[in-house]
C-alpha cells in the first residue's frame, strides 16, 4: 500500500512537471521578437542619455526588473546594423541561422529611422518606436 501510494504521487509530480515544462514555455520566435522590441527600448534610453546612438548592443543600458538579452531565442546574438541612410535594424536568422528561411527559420527583423528628415537625432524622442518604424513595404523597396 505504502509502495503504491509514492509511485502515485511520483506519476503525479511527473506529470506536473512534463505539463510545465510543455505549456510554460515561450517559443523562441516570441523571445526573439520581446528580446528585439527591448533592444530598441534599450537604444532609445541610450540616446537620450548620451545624445547618440550605441556602437555595439553591448553598451545599452540594463533594465531593473526586465530581460536584458541580446541573444535571439534560438541562443544566437543578434544582428545589430547602423545604415548611412539613418536606419538602425535588429536581425535574428531565425531557428537555421542562415539568410531567408520560413517558419521557424525565416528571418525576423525590425528597423526604426534613428534620424529625422531633417538629419537631427529622432531616437531620442519618447515616441520614436511609435513614429519612426520602417515599414515592411519600405524595408522590401516597395512605395506605401
Amino acid at each position: 500500500m505504502k509502495k503504491s501510494i509514492v509511485i502515485g504521487i511520483a506519476a503525479v509530480a511527473a506529470l506536473i512537471v512534463v505539463m510545465v515544462m510543455l505549456f510554460d514555455t515561450i517559443p523562441p520566435k516570441s523571445m526573439t521578437i520581446s528580446a528585439i522590441t527591448g533592444n530598441f527600448v534599450k537604444i532609445s534610453m541610450y540616446a537620450q542619455r548620451t545624445g547618440t546612438i550605441p556602437v555595439s548592443l553591448d553598451v545599452l543600458p540594463k533594465r531593473e526588473g526586465y530581460d536584458n538579452r541580446t541573444t535571439d531565442g534560438w541562443g544566437r546574438p543578434l544582428r545589430y546594423e547602423v545604415a548611412t541612410n539613418g536606419v538602425i535594424r535588429l536581425t535574428s536568422l531565425g531557428r537555421g541561422g542562415k539568410r531567408g528561411g520560413n517558419g521557424e527559420d525565416a528571418d525576423i527583423s525590425k528597423a526604426y529611422y534613428y534620424l529625422r528628415p531633417d538629419g537631427s537625432l529622432w531616437a531620442t524622442s519618447e515616441m520614436w518606436m511609435v513614429e519612426a518604424e520602417v515599414s515592411q513595404k519600405a524595408r522590401h523597396g516597395t512605395k506605401e
